[in-house]
């Protein structure tokens, strides 16, 4: 499944860099990462619980930083299984300057199986963008400079990244209950 798209940050590009590059300011900006361990150089062991209408459970993987070319490219693997299924696949990040901010371009190839696939393909790929959204409006309030991830290692997400996943949860709801 190939997922693209991009989003408009309101933060300088060396700023969207560094927050990229800072695994606290991730984990309080993904709705749903409870876990980012670094243990070894480019090399995380993540933990993420979902909890949509159709899929909810937990994936144990790893995230691998593969290439850098910085502040403008990152490229990562990442790996995931968990009984809701897995996802295995890459993605692609391309950081421009833009009026006001920075223009962040992904794509994104993965490959997902067992109760995650079953929602399929149209239904993933909504999903997703939804989600790389909520992703980018958290990320620019957490890697703000003076925001939430500049106090102590290890801080809770912020209560915005946890009002984001529901409001995700609701939109999908709806979604769901509108098709059927």
């Amino acid at each position: 499944m190939k997922i693209e798209g991009s989003e408009r940050v309101a933060l300088a590009p060396d700023v969207v860099w560094q927050g990229l590059n800072t695994p606290r300011v991730l984990q309080a900006s993904t709705p749903g990462l409870v876990r980012l361990d670094e243990t070894a150089p480019d090399h995380f062991e993540a933990t993420l619980e979902i909890k949509l209408p159709a899929v909810t459970g937990r994936f144990e993987g790893t995230l691998d930083i593969v290439e850098r070319e910085a502040p403008s490219r990152m490229k990562v693997k990442l790996k995931g299984k968990g009984a809701p299924g897995f996802v295995d696949g890459g993605a692609e990040l391309f950081l421009t300057t833009a009026e006001g901010g920075t223009q962040v371009r992904y794509s994104a190839d993965v490959q997902v199986g067992g109760q995650v696939a079953r929602l399929g393909q149209r239904m993933l790929s909504g999903v997703s963008k939804e989600m790389a959204g909520q992703f980018f409006e958290t990320f620019a309030k957490v890697a703000a400079p003076g925001g939430p991830a500049a106090g102590a290692a290890g801080a809770p997400a912020p209560p915005s990244a946890l009002r984001a996943f529901f409001s995700l949860l609701l939109r999908l709801a709806r979604r769901l209950l509108n098709r059927g």
